[in-house]
């Protein structure tokens, strides 16, 4: 059962990991090209919400047939969710444009889940960039020369027309004085995440964090919307 995303996200500002798949799962992100093509879009759509600043993206990955991100919004969800529909009507038009079809690209809504706090947004903005290395991609060693991965600016301050899009997050800042401390320090904890044994389903449930925090989002849910068995305490 989906859960409306003005109840998912009721706060006026939040953090999410986003991510959405190529309808009938068709890899229409196969090609290089195509991936940039999507990136532009995002980046088009991210410049028009810029002067408010009612959205920022953190991180992402493209896949052949997915996209991963991490995101977030300080005005209400409402302006998130305009900002992705316009990156996705762009996105939709263009390639359907290029490639003389017509019909959907994506496949239903971009999925959105809340994130509670800087160890999670961290957690999760592994999970995203690693995405490549457990699809048999790339190695780790070879990620930092992936276009498509905001790993190589976070891991090794490399610069392009899409890492410029990115707002570092706060606990990033954190990791050292200087970039080149930050950066080695990032890519000591990314090993260590890619080392580490963790159960991924966590990354897809409606709320990201610890057990208390998520329970608590639950039980509020529960007063406005029929919350799905398989989330429901107890």
């Amino acid at each position: 059962m989906r859960i409306p995303r003005s109840l998912q996200l009721y706060e006026n500002h939040g953090f999410v990991h986003q991510y959405w798949r190529c309808h009938n799962r068709e890899f229409y992100l196969q090609n290089n090209a195509i991936k940039s093509l999507y990136l532009r879009c995002l980046k088009e759509a991210l410049l028009s919400h810029a002067k408010n600043e009612s959205v920022k993206i953190h991180s992402y990955t493209c896949m052949d047939n997915h996209f991963h991100s991490t995101s977030s919004f300080n005005q209400g969800s409402q302006k998130f969710s305009a900002f992705m529909r316009q990156a996705h009507s762009l996105f939709g038009a263009r390639y359907n444009r290029l490639h003389k079809r017509s019909g959907k690209v994506a496949e239903g809504r971009p999925k959105t889940p809340l994130i509670e706090n800087s160890e999670y947004q961290m957690r999760v903005q592994f999970y995203v960039e690693a995405n490549p290395i457990r699809a048999g991609k790339c190695s780790h060693k070879q990620l930092r020369f992936n276009k498509y991965s905001s790993y190589r600016f976070y891991a090794y301050g490399i610069e392009d027309e899409f890492t410029k899009m990115l707002s570092i997050p706060d606990w990033y800042t954190e990791l050292g004085a200087n970039a080149r401390l930050r950066q080695h320090r990032y890519r000591r904890l990314f090993k260590e995440y890619l080392e580490k044994l963790l159960d991924r389903t966590e990354f897809f449930q409606p709320f990201i964090g610890t057990a208390i925090w998520k329970l608590r989002r639950i039980i509020t849910l529960s007063h406005f919307y029929m919350v799905p068995k398989d989330l429901k305490p107890g």
